[in-house]
């Protein structure tokens, strides 16, 4: 595979150049420096990093010598949180955000890209070291949406929240929760960020307190719930449909 990167001083060259990396995968057992350069590094840039056993690194590595050390290259490349917000206020534009947290189905988060880019929002953010590595299906998906629009990551969705909201973006949660509103009750003229979860277990309960809102698509039929993406679609046009009347 043309993007994997594999053994200590290919990273380490890697790293140092400034080759975007989607994700790392160690050996279980490794210790000593090695180690805790890359899992600072990967801390330090909100980089996934898996600790598995020698037989996923074989696997990945197709057998060569990869010394405990796996990476796999990003098609695309990342931006900062901080430094859209600040561009998207130097414009004096409204910012609009999507995050999408441990969502695993490279098809979901291209298609939450694509319609992300297509409503206007001014980013996608991914959080969790669950989330699904952006891969050429991802791009695919998102019709080259992931090409286009700033993607971001985020080791931890908390330190997401808190972060938004320092900066003056409301916090929407997409749950369906006793006191959750429907979209056209949730004001989103405003700075705001939507958060969507993962496919099986939707958000983690206790975003939903820290959460400036919670917001659910009312079901005109018995039915568990829409897929993530078609979610994101829905509450994207919503907030458009606000922004321009």
């Amino acid at each position: 595979m043309s993007d994997i990167i594999f053994g200590k001083n290919p990273l380490i060259e890697a790293a140092e150049s400034g080759v975007e990396i989607e994700k790392v995968f160690m050996l279980n057992t490794l210790r000593g420096e090695t180690e805790v350069y890359f899992r600072q590094y990967c801390k330090n840039r909100n980089i996934p990093l898996a600790k598995v056993p020698e037989v996923k690194l074989n696997e990945l590595a197709r057998n060569k010598s990869h010394q405990g050390l796996v990476a796999i290259i990003s098609p695309i490349r990342y931006f900062e949180i901080e430094d859209v917000l600040a561009q998207i206020f130097e414009r004096g534009e409204t910012p609009l955000i999507m995050v999408a947290d441990s969502v695993s189905d490279v098809r979901n988060i291209g298609s939450l890209a694509r319609s992300a880019h297509f409503f206007g929002a001014h980013a996608v953010v991914m959080t969790g070291n669950a989330s699904g590595r952006i891969n050429e299906e991802a791009v695919k998906a998102s019709a080259g949406a992931l090409l286009k629009i700033p993607v971001c990551r985020y080791a931890s969705i908390f330190n997401l929240v808190s972060t938004l909201q320092s900066h003056g973006i409301l916090v929407y949660a997409a749950a369906i929760t006793k006191n959750s509103r429907p979209p056209d009750e949730t004001d989103f003229t405003l700075p705001a960020a939507i958060l969507l979860g993962a496919e099986d277990k939707g958000l983690n309960p206790k975003l939903f307190d820290l959460a400036d809102g919670v917001v659910h698509i009312p079901a005109a039929a018995s039915f568990d719930s829409l897929n993530v993406s078609v979610a994101g679609a829905v509450l994207m046009y919503e907030a458009q449909r606000q922004r321009k009347s």
